[in-house]
């Protein structure tokens, strides 16, 4: 998370804490950047013995009115 300040990208936030409601959070998304980047070392999704290689990934986004608790 970076902070933006008079609308320009601003210092990282260390420590970060995003706190709400995920499906209220995706209402709220602005904009999305074109850096999709995926993390394919995550781990292994299974059920009844059967596992499957895992990744999560996103691109950048701009969300507006988040509660975020950290420093800069």
């Amino acid at each position: 998370a970076y902070a933006i300040e008079n609308g320009r990208l601003g210092a990282p936030l260390k420590g970060a804490t995003l706190i709400g409601n995920g499906p209220d959070v995706l209402t709220r998304v602005t904009l999305v950047g074109n850096d999709l980047k995926l993390d394919e070392g995550v781990g292994t999704c299974g059920k009844e013995g059967q596992s499957v290689p895992v990744g999560v990934g996103q691109p950048t986004l701009k969300i507006e009115s988040l509660t975020v608790g950290g420093t800069a």
